[in-house]
């Protein structure tokens, strides 16, 4: 079994799952979602009769209509009625079909294919829903590679002074000083301070800040930038979807303690700049997937710590799955 089978992985919005049966795609396969009066359900995009998609079926009295044979399955996956076979005949135990765990939080609908080892990665200190804190949703796109290689580049910091000049940092400050990487039993944590050159703080402004980076396995990532000397604090919480091994959708919230009365756009707009200067270095990288061996691409030590300390992480999820697509 794929060890990124017993994670959680936002599969959409919520507002795309309705009453009408919709495919989507997680892990390189199809996933069916609908919406009823219990809730969100979501099964393997296949019936068990003839492998046709169910997506393409209809909810019928709360159950999921096959639309080849009409075959129906409950909320558990149960086939309760083989339309060509009378009402009263048994139906074979093995008619169901593949449901898997399903939530909503911050707005997106969660998947976990098998049992899963965590619950869905939480805002640091719960923030997402307390009255002094403002969220909403800042990016959401698809970018053709995988979802380590987003996540990965979400960590870096070194990028800054090119990708991002004169908005996170400038050529004559490249230089990164050593840092701490903390593991913890979901993830990592780490931390730096900078200035930053960013538009954020008028035409020729700048800012000391400390950036807090928290990791959570295998494609959450948060990073807290606390603005010294204000008190002003902003979470970038980038969620990060695994559709193929090389096809990611993000979902990047923006959570602030400040501005309140300014509009979300003033910090989405900036946000949403520098993801799609990312987005172009990260779609050119090759291979899509992390290397399977960390011998394959030259590592630094001090810019690079908390990204080899990602792939080991990564790696040690199964070693049977090293060698996959996903790179975990």
């Amino acid at each position: 079994m794929n060890a990124l089978n017993r994670f959680w992985h936002p599969l959409t919005t919520s507002d795309k799952v309705v009453e009408q049966p919709r495919r989507f795609t997680l892990l390189d396969d199809y996933v069916v979602a609908y919406r009823d009066a219990d809730g969100v359900a979501a099964f393997r995009d296949l019936c068990i009769h003839r492998g046709a998609a169910l997506s393409l079926g209809w909810v019928r009295d709360g159950k999921l209509v096959c639309p080849y044979h009409g075959w129906q399955y409950d909320r558990s996956g149960a086939c309760v009625r083989i339309p060509s076979r009378p009402a009263d005949a048994p139906i074979p135990p093995s008619a169901k079909a593949f449901r898997y765990h399903v939530q909503e939080r911050y707005g997106l609908v969660w998947v976990a294919i098998a049992d899963p080892q965590y619950g869905v990665p939480d805002f640091p200190g719960d923030i997402f829903d307390l009255p002094e804190w403002k969220s909403f949703m800042s990016y959401n796109e698809v970018w053709t590679t995988s979802a380590s290689r987003a996540v990965e580049n979400f960590m870096d910091f070194s990028h800054f002074p090119y990708v991002h000049e004169g908005l996170l940092g400038t050529e004559d400050n490249a230089e990164i000083a050593p840092y701490t990487v903390e593991k913890r039993e979901d993830g990592l944590h780490y931390w730096l301070e900078q200035e930053e050159p960013s538009d954020l703080y008028g035409a020729d402004g700048t800012q000391l800040v400390r950036y807090e980076y928290t990791l959570v396995v295998p494609f959450t990532i948060h990073l807290k930038k606390i603005e010294l000397g204000t008190g002003r604090e902003t979470f970038i919480t980038q969620f990060t979807s695994p559709q193929t091994a090389t096809t990611t959708e993000l979902f990047v919230y923006i959570v602030r303690n400040h501005s309140h009365d300014e509009p979300d756009s003033k910090f989405g707009d900036f946000t949403n700049k520098i993801m799609e200067q990312d987005r172009v270095i990260v779609q050119s990288q090759r291979p899509e997937n992390l290397p399977a061996s960390l011998r394959e691409e030259l590592h630094i030590k001090v810019p690079d710590a908390a990204s080899l300390l990602y792939r080991q992480r990564l790696a040690a999820l199964a070693s049977v799955e090293v060698d996959g697509p996903y790179g975990a």
